[in-house]
């Protein structure tokens, strides 16, 4: 391999993308050829049923150029679920949280880790970790476990815990947190007032109790603005909060990737080209492209730029790199191929339907007991008036 071949495989291990349509696009695959992708993400769009979920999957893992691909998805329960029927599909994690034993949370983790895996999928955008703590916050909400950091610890240990035990990497989200927020980042820009002090004791909580256990090797980067971090960067392209609050308050040492970078609250106010380089220079390990083909290129091409300086240390393509690899051999089988019988087995099992359809009904009777409880007490206040 030659040294240009192999340094756009170092540069092509730093990008995810996502693509339209059920089948692989024979574009992606060219692109695959030249630069040796770090992996794909898929979303509704992309999956209808099964069997084609498994052709589509078998596909991808022929990418990478020697070194096996990502196959991420979001599956988190609830309102962010991309798998079709027959596949269980759990509540919001809000369920897991009311739930509150270490044990449900892993055999929820576990049941999506299995037929995930099952299917081809190797990476899981979840948990989410951050704090459900502002009531007018309108995208993470009752995604987040517990208005609780110590709740959130508990119980996002064990679902990641599930997930890894059966071969999904887990990627706690979003870093340093946007539960405290009251925008959409999908939308516009975001900002969390939260003091850096606030942010320490409350939204990091987590993510420390996890690093210190030794469970987390991705994290992904909010797109949202911490004025009391950063004046002038979201966290994805800050390295205040890369590097001064993940890796050296946390102390993480695995992968860092961002939210897509093609959301309005990166596209509305910085060019591609701006945006590779603020990440880049931030210490971004995974840039996350999820629609465009010629952005896509355009990161891998801004990129294949900055190696060009000679200023720019050899570790900082290095390092990236070796994490990437680390972290997809803690995890990956090695396998290209999908069991479609065991698969079959697994994907719906009755027992997995069971515990899913258990969560929403302590959830449903916890809320009417709650209902009742507020009712009585409007009724006795009644009564004394």
């Amino acid at each position: 391999m030659s040294n240009l071949s192999r340094m756009k495989q170092k540069i092509g291990q730093r990008i995810i993308i996502g693509f339209e349509g059920e089948t692989l696009p024979k574009e992606l695959t060219r692109l695959d050829e030249e630069w040796g992708l770090g992996g794909v993400i898929l979303f509704k769009r992309n999956l209808k049923e099964p069997e084609q979920i498994f052709d589509l999957n078998e596909s991808i893992l022929r990418l990478g150029r020697g070194i096996p691909p990502f196959i991420g998805i979001d599956q988190e329960g609830g309102r962010v679920s991309r798998l079709p029927d027959p596949y269980t599909i759990f509540p919001d994690m809000v369920c897991v949280g009311h739930q509150g034993t270490v044990s449900m949370a892993y055999e929820v983790g576990a049941i999506v880790g299995r037929e995930l895996s099952v299917s081809g999928f190797n990476l899981n955008f979840a948990p989410v970790l951050d704090i459900n703590s502002n009531p007018n916050n309108p995208i993470i909400g009752d995604r987040a476990l517990s208005s609780d950091p110590k709740i959130v610890a508990t119980l996002g240990k064990s679902l990641i815990q599930g997930l890894q035990d059966n071969q999904v990497i887990a990627c706690g989200k979003h870093f340093p947190g946007h539960g405290n927020t009251d925008a959409d980042s999908h939308l516009g820009r975001v900002e969390c007032r939260l003091t850096r002090e606030q942010i320490i004791e409350q939204e990091l909580f987590p993510y420390r109790k996890l690093v210190d256990d030794a469970m987390l090797n991705m994290v992904m980067l909010s797109h949202v603005h911490y004025p009391h971090i950063d004046k002038k960067h979201p966290a994805s392209l800050s390295a205040e909060v890369i590097q001064g609050l993940l890796r050296t308050e946390v102390g993480f040492r695995g992968v860092c990737i961002s939210d897509d970078l093609e959301m309005k609250a990166i596209t509305d106010h910085y060019s591609v080209e701006e945006m590779t380089h603020l990440a880049f220079e931030a210490g971004l390990d995974i840039f996350l492209m999820c629609h465009t083909l010629e952005k896509q290129v355009e990161v891998l091409e801004t990129l294949m730029k900055i190696s060009e300086d000679p200023i720019v240390p050899k570790a900082v393509w290095d390092l990236p790199l070796k994490r990437i690899i680390e972290t997809k051999k803690q995890t990956f089988t090695g396998e290209n191929y999908i069991d479609r019988t065991h698969a079959a087995e697994l994907i719906g099992a009755r027992e997995h339907i069971r515990i899913s359809r258990r969560l929403r009904e302590d959830l449903n009777k916890k809320r009417n007991k709650q209902s009742e409880t507020m009712s009585s007490t409007i009724d006795e206040d009644a009564d004394l008036d």
